[in-house]
């Protein structure tokens, strides 16, 4: 019991520690739009995205799943060794696949003519195939870390490059006046620098006689189902944008681009959970109290996800405006409810479909994303010529919400627990019909609204609130003891 505390106490702390990083950084970063929106254009930044998100594209291609066989066979058997040669068979496999993906950067001009009509932005596809090079040379050591729990040095890494990235960001959009290419050679820049830190604090090399190539057999096994599954949830997440590039142009990514900005708020909390959750679940997902613990996570989760959803939707509009130098980016408001909602639904079937995980079945995660994405694709197929932004946003809600049932119904039957999905699931249906019907109000009666709605919030939640402040405060009591 002691070592399931011990174990949801390091969970808290590492989640903490990346969500005060990421608030720090992503708060200077939101506060850098009104530099974006002055110095490019919705087609810049929409020529911009298109690249970055190519990049998306291509690194889970090269990756093969392996990064999340990483964390499922780390902890798999109680060798001493294990973790070692896991670390050091990826290390190695990984800077091979990086340097493929460098060779692969002679078929620049070809993409760059699919994109964009015009092989004059072939140098930015070049930047984009570098991008994924330097991901996968530093993803074993990112990985490393946190399977270590050693979430101070990995959030300091974090932190840092995206310092760096921030500060080059101002250096090439506002100095240089660099255009498209400001936030593509940026990212490059401040990867290489990522790549640097974490091989500086995991402080350990890969070695030979470390290697398994039989271990590499058995958790390329593994990944490969997931590869498919990585272009399906990138058809979920990104297609859109593509899309929205063939029939409304670069500009209309740009714009939509600006909304994706806002729910980079949201993935504060989304990405430190879900980085400090792998190893808690994995680490207690046999003690007595797993389960209840799981269902608290998923309760808190919900909680915070969809309070700063609501928030951001019913005031997002007179953010944008107050955040946007050009009256052309303005229209960003218009998907910006959707979006917000389909990455809470996201980032919750991410908690519930750790049962698949411990079965190691990554075959249902397939299916899942497999009808997500089918329906996401179709919607935008159909819908986007016509109404542009607002169905590419419905389209990624329903495609996650779909994700989200198969994922819990596979779950369920593969690990049995109870998440409370059912008041999760009512509450986030009342939150969005409100943001739905009241979205047009005077900002005063949204306020009052917002105000009436968090309060009725907290008292739905109130025992899962109540419980966690007790922990907290017990946490802070027994340091004071010394225990």
């Amino acid at each position: 019991m002691e070592q399931g505390k011990n174990n949801l106490t390091e969970f808290l702390k590492g989640s903490g520690i990346l969500v005060l990083s990421n608030v720090c950084l992503k708060a200077i970063n939101f506060f850098l739009l009104p530099l974006y929106t002055k110095y490019l254009s919705p087609d810049q930044l929409g020529i911009s995205d298109s690249i970055t998100n190519l990049t998306s594209f291509i690194l889970p291609l090269f990756t093969l799943g392996l990064d999340s066989a990483f964390s499922a066979f780390y902890f798999e058997k109680n060798e001493e060794d294990r973790g070692k040669r896991v670390f050091s068979t990826l290390t190695v496999t990984f800077f091979f696949m990086g340097i493929i993906a460098l060779f692969l950067a002679v078929f620049s001009g070809g993409i760059s003519n699919i994109l964009f009509h015009t092989g004059g932005y072939s140098h930015l596809v070049v930047m984009a195939f570098g991008c994924v090079t330097v991901n996968l040379w530093y993803l074993p050591f990112s990985l490393e870390l946190r399977m270590k729990n050693r979430m101070f040095f990995f959030g300091l890494a974090n932190v840092l490059a995206s310092l760096s990235m921030i500060l080059l960001n101002i250096l090439f959009v506002a100095v240089f006046r660099m255009g498209e290419e400001s936030l593509v050679i940026s990212s490059l820049l401040s990867n290489f620098f990522q790549l640097i830190l974490l091989i500086l604090f995991v402080k350990r090399a890969p070695r030979k006689e470390e290697t398994d190539t039989a271990l590499l057999g058995k958790m390329v096994r593994y990944g490969l189902p997931l590869v498919p599954m990585s272009v399906l949830n990138w058809i979920l997440a990104l297609s859109d944008r593509y899309v929205l590039l063939h029939f409304h142009g670069e500009g209309t990514v740009g714009v939509y681009g600006i909304a994706m900005r806002f729910v980079t708020v949201l993935n504060v909390v989304i990405s430190a959970i879900s980085m400090a959750y792998t190893t808690f679940a994995f680490q207690v997902k046999d003690s007595d109290r797993a389960k209840r613990q799981y269902y608290y996570v998923f309760q808190v989760e919900s909680f915070l996800l969809l309070g700063m959803c609501f928030t951001v939707t019913l005031f997002g509009p007179e953010v944008i405006r107050l955040m946007s130098s050009d009256e052309a980016y303005y229209s960003a408001s218009e998907p910006l409810r959707d979006l917000l909602f389909a990455q809470a639904v996201f980032a919750m079937s991410g908690v519930i479909g750790y049962g698949i995980n411990f079965a190691k079945k990554s075959g249902y995660y397939l299916l899942a994303v497999s009808a997500g994405a089918a329906v996401n694709l179709g919607m935008n197929l159909i819908f986007i010529p016509k109404f542009g932004m607002e169905a590419a946003a419905a389209a990624t809600l329903l495609g996650y919400i779909i994700v989200f049932v198969l994922v819990s119904f596979f779950s369920k039957r593969l690990y049995p627990c109870h998440y409370g999905i059912l008041r999760s699931g009512i509450v986030t249906a009342a939150l969005y019909l409100i943001c739905f019907f009241t979205g047009e109000l005077d900002p005063v009666y949204r306020f009052i609204i917002w105000a009436a709605t968090a309060s009725a919030a907290i008292f739905v939640y109130r025992d899962i609130l109540g419980k966690l402040l007790h922990f907290l405060r017990s946490q802070v009591f027994h340091r004071g003891q010394g225990v």
